[in-house]
């Protein structure tokens, strides 16, 4: 499809309230950390569960490829976090091994995923098909985002320790129900709320049953490339994986129709 590279004084508003909420949410990390004495550990991981939902203006811009601009802006912030400017960002952000090479690799490649993913399907005019890209999206936030600290409360004695990163049952079972309701939330926002935005949608019913399969098979997909990928690789492998998969399965359930 066309893409119309113009920019209304709505793009502009819907894009100012992306980057107030990112910026945001990165301020509120760094304000649990300092001035509610949290763990980073914790304050990391609220930034990975909300971090991306800037993506939730997407359907109101007129033109959807301006909300690529906002993702590489959140790559350069989280890029920056080492810098004196930005050290506060860094500290909720950052994990021990980041501390030790004054990088937040994590978030950066979270961001990168973020990014990208927004960019094939706004650039190319396909906004049409995002639920796809949001559901990788959503479950690198949610699913992602919870596995670990209900791994580490639940699961903590019964770890086993694949290609340098520790899983357990609990951990991945959490990946699997918190990606699985991502995915569910991805295709009802953006396939069914707004127009255009409605591959979930055939004449007034709402395509259900289409919805559950393909959060099942985002889910399950994700869930087996999380517990595969080498450490640190996760945030790049688990989002694209699971969004390539869902497009060949949205094919096959005719949702994702050219």
């Amino acid at each position: 499809m066309q893409v119309e590279f113009a920019i209304l004084p709505l793009d502009i508003v819907v894009f100012a309230i992306a980057v107030i909420y990112a910026v945001f949410v990165l301020t509120m990390g760094d304000v649990m950390r300092r001035k509610l004495n949290l763990d980073a550990e914790f304050t990391r991981k609220i930034v990975h569960i909300f971090g991306g939902g800037a993506i939730w203006t997407i359907p109101f811009f007129p033109h959807p490829w301006l909300a690529t601009i906002v993702g590489i802006l959140f790559v350069l912030m989280t890029s920056m976090a080492n810098t004196e400017r930005f050290g506060r960002f860094f500290a909720a952000m950052a994990r021990t091994e980041d501390v030790e090479n004054a990088s937040v690799r994590g978030p950066f490649w979270y961001a990168v995923s973020v990014t990208v993913l927004t960019a094939l399907f706004t650039l190319t005019g396909n906004e049409a098909f995002f639920f796809l890209g949001a559901a990788g999206i959503h479950i690198m936030m949610f699913g992602d985002g919870m596995s670990a600290p209900i791994g580490m409360k639940y699961g903590k004695n019964h770890t086993v320790t694949i290609l340098g990163s520790k899983r357990s049952l609990q951990g991945s079972l959490a990946f699997f129900v918190f990606g699985f309701i991502g995915s569910l939330f991805s295709f009802w926002y953006f396939g069914t709320l707004f127009t255009g935005y409605e591959a979930f949608v055939l004449g007034n019913a709402i395509l259900w049953t289409e919805m559950f399969v393909l959060a099942l098979v985002g889910a399950t997909t994700a869930t087996l490339v999380e517990l595969v990928s080498p450490k640190g690789t996760d945030n790049i492998t688990v989002p694209f994986i699971a969004c390539a998969v869902m497009f060949l399965v949205g094919m096959a359930l005719g949702v994702v129709v050219f």
